[in-house]
């Protein structure tokens, strides 16, 4: 349940089974749109990094079977259990630790190249996964222009921008966090700046606003200024298909979130610029999912499908909580 998902909504059911964990996809992943079926399985990966890290605490090693019965079931992954003796370090504690943090500035040191490489180790043995970090000065800009493009798109398209915001639940105010739904505390807005945003989540003013180009501005705030001095960004890809792909780099993605936890770094995932360079995002204007893609054949060669900043921050005002665990557990 401390796994992240898209908006702090999970999608999935548990039923145990002997020494097996069957993960299902719920009512809401089997309806969803193809996007938010992408977004999902990323967050089943995570969950199943979890669950791994957590047994491996208990004597136990996961071997997970992805999607056992093809990829269009609803049962996602399985975890079969057996007894074993962990060498990885143990990151248990780092689970509940975890969390996006939003805040505008990170801040250096800038890890080593062995620390970097430390991080990296557990990917690096992940089949169909890759992991690059963007922090030279001809690769950075790139990502940047990516990121640009992605996140104004958001405030440009009006699907877009109805999803970006249904999420954030206004309702509770300034101060408190929520179970289902993005808690405004844990967005890290600045004060004064909190009233404008409520304002922009309205698509009639969101409107007027990207008819004078605002939306370009909003697009920069949001990724390219708090990625532009983060000490590091990088894009986590895959060779696999992306049905499968998503959740391995899910793990991945987890399994780096972890260790940045234990180690006291922060750390923000952006899906935007991978998700809308998809073929099959049909909400996507087809000249931004056009520029997307050529911009990222100029800068991977596997598949994109997220990238995260990393580096030292304050922590946020807030988190987002979690339902209880008893609501997701099948009988």
């Amino acid at each position: 349940m401390l796994a992240p998902s898209a908006d702090n909504r999970h999608c999935f059911g548990l039923q145990f089974a002997g020494e097996r964990i069957l993960l299902f996809g719920n009512d809401a992943y089997v309806g969803a749109p193809f996007h938010r079926k992408v977004l999902s399985l990323i967050s089943f990966g995570a969950v199943a990094e979890n669950m791994r890290v957590a047994v491996a605490s208990l004597g136990y090693e996961a071997c997970i079977h992805w999607m056992p019965d093809g990829a269009d079931k609803p049962l996602i992954a399985e975890l079969r259990l057996a007894r074993a003796e962990s060498s990885e370090p143990a990151l248990d504690s780092a689970i509940s630790r975890r969390h996006t943090n939003r805040r505008l500035a990170y801040h250096g040191p800038r890890l080593s190249d062995s620390q970097l490489a430390a991080l990296s180790k557990g990917v690096a043995a992940m089949e169909g996964v890759s992991l690059r970090f963007m922090d030279s000065p001809s690769s950075r800009p790139k990502l940047l222009r990516l990121l640009r493009i992605a996140e104004a798109e958001r405030f440009n398209t009006r699907a877009l921008h109805e999803e970006l915001f249904s999420a954030v639940r206004f309702d509770v105010g300034w101060h408190k966090t929520v179970e289902g739904g993005l808690a405004p505390c844990a967005l890290s807005v600045e004060p004064g700046m909190r009233w404008a945003f409520r304002q922009i989540g309205r698509w009639p003013i969101m409107n007027l606003l990207r008819a004078l180009g605002f939306h370009h501005a909003l697009g920069f705030r949001a990724a390219d200024l708090p990625c532009r001095f983060a000490p590091h960004c990088a894009v986590l890809g895959t060779t696999l298909p992306i049905e499968r792909g998503a959740p391995a780099v899910g793990m991945a993605l987890q399994r780096i979130w972890l260790r940045a936890a234990s180690c006291g770094l922060a750390l923000q995932p952006f899906a935007a610029p991978a998700l809308l360079a998809l073929p099959d995002y049909v909400d996507v204007p087809p000249t931004t999912r056009d520029r997307l893609r050529d911009a990222w054949r100029e800068l991977v060669a596997d598949t994109p499908v997220m990238v995260f900043r990393m580096g030292f921050a304050k922590p946020p005002e807030g988190r987002s909580g979690r339902p209880s665990p008893s609501a997701f557990i099948r009988n």
